[in-house]
C-alpha cells in the first residue's frame, strides 16, 4: 500500500460503484474486489445504499419523504439513533486487508440541505437557511466521527451542489466555511468533492482548508484554474478527474494518460491525485472496471517518467 501522504499521482475513486441490485454486503464485496483488481490506491465501499440524499434523509428524525417523492423537513432535526455508514466502511476496510487505503465518504450538509423542501411548520425558513445547514453539519459531523472511529484516515465530503450555491449567492463562502469546518479538520486527510465547473471558484474553495479537492476535469479544465501560489500556501492537493463517468464508452489508456499529463502542466505530480470525474454507479460494471483499470495503467506509466 503506498504512502498516502507522499505518493505522487495517487489514484482514487470518487465513491459510488455499480451494484446491479445486489444485497448491500455483496455489493460492497464486489466493489472492493473490482477496485483492488484495477489497482486503485485509495478505494471506497462503493456506496451501495443508493441515493446520496435518501441515505441520510431517510434516517434523520424531522425529515420525511412525501407522496410527490420529495424529502421534506417538517420538524426540528434530531440525531439518528446509530451511525448510518460506519458499518459499511468497516466491512470494506476489513475486505481490503491493507491492500489499499479505504476512504470514508458522506454527503455534505450544504448539498443535503439544498436537496430538501422545508414545510411551513418547520423551524427553518428555506433549504438555504443558515440554521438548517449548520444543524445538518452537526448531525453529519457525528457520522464523520463514526467513520474516523472505524479507522478512516481519509474522509471525503460530497458537495456536488456547493459550486452553484456559491455562484448564485444562496450560500455565502462564510457559511460554507462554517458548515464544513469540522469536515476539513477531523481526519488525517479530509477531501472535498464537488461537481461541474469550478473555474471561477477554485481559489475560494482553497479557503475551506481541505487537504484534497476532488474535481471533474476530463472535459472541463478545472485544475488549470487553481493558483499555484495559493495551492502551495494552503498545502492542499487536487484530485483531478481524468475518466469520463457520464459515458459508458471506455477511453484508451493513451487518452487518459494525456489528460493526466495535461493536468501535470499546471499542478505538479506531488500535489496531484488521479480519479474519475464522478461516481461510476450508472455505468455497466464491465465499463466501470475497465475505466479504472486503464486509469491506473495510465497513471503508472506517468509515475515511471518522474
Amino acid at each position: 500500500m503506498p504512502n498516502i501522504r507522499r505518493q505522487p499521482l495517487l489514484t482514487t475513486v470518487v465513491g459510488s460503484y455499480p451494484t446491479d441490485g445486489l444485497p448491500t454486503r455483496r455489493a460492497i464485496e464486489r466493489a472492493v474486489e473490482d477496485q483492488l483488481v484495477a489497482g486503485v490506491d485509495v478505494i471506497s465501499d462503493g456506496q451501495p445504499r443508493g441515493d446520496m440524499i435518501a441515505t441520510f434523509a431517510a434516517r434523520i428524525p424531522g425529515i420525511e419523504r412525501r407522496d410527490d417523492g420529495v424529502w421534506e423537513v417538517f420538524d426540528s432535526l434530531d440525531v439518528p439513533g446509530a451511525p448510518i455508514l460506519a458499518a459499511d466502511y468497516a466491512l470494506a476496510r476489513e475486505l481490503a486487508a491493507r491492500r489499499a487505503e479505504v476512504k470514508g465518504i458522506l454527503t455534505g450538509p450544504i448539498t443535503l440541505a439544498l436537496s430538501l423542501r422545508v414545510a411551513p411548520e418547520a423551524p427553518y425558513n428555506a433549504p438555504h437557511d443558515r440554521t438548517l445547514i449548520l444543524r445538518l453539519s452537526e448531525i453529519l459531523g457525528r457520522e464523520l466521527a463514526a467513520l474516523v472511529a472505524a479507522g478512516a484516515r481519509i474522509t471525503q465530503v460530497d458537495e456536488p451542489l456547493l459550486p452553484q450555491a456559491l455562484a448564485d449567492g444562496r450560500v455565502p463562502l462564510e457559511l460554507a466555511s462554517d458548515a464544513l469546518r469540522e469536515f476539513a479538520a477531523t481526519s488525517t486527510i479530509p477531501m472535498l468533492h464537488t461537481c461541474g465547473d469550478v473555474r471561477d471558484l477554485a481559489n475560494d474553495l482553497l479557503l475551506l482548508n481541505f487537504a484534497v479537492y476532488d474535481i471533474e476535469n476530463s472535459h472541463i479544465a478545472n485544475a488549470d484554474a487553481f493558483d499555484d501560489e495559493q495551492l502551495d500556501f494552503s498545502g492542499s492537493k487536487v484530485s483531478a478527474g481524468c475518466v469520463d463517468t457520464a459515458s459508458a464508452e471506455i477511453e484508451t489508456t493513451d487518452v487518459i494518460r494525456e489528460r493526466i499529463r495535461a493536468t501535470m502542466a499546471h499542478i505538479p505530480a506531488e500535489r496531484l491525485w488521479v480519479s474519475p470525474d464522478c461516481g461510476l454507479r450508472l455505468l455497466p460494471r464491465e465499463a466501470a472496471l475497465e475505466k479504472l483499470t486503464r486509469m491506473v495503467a495510465a497513471t503508472q506509466e506517468l509515475r515511471a517518467e518522474l
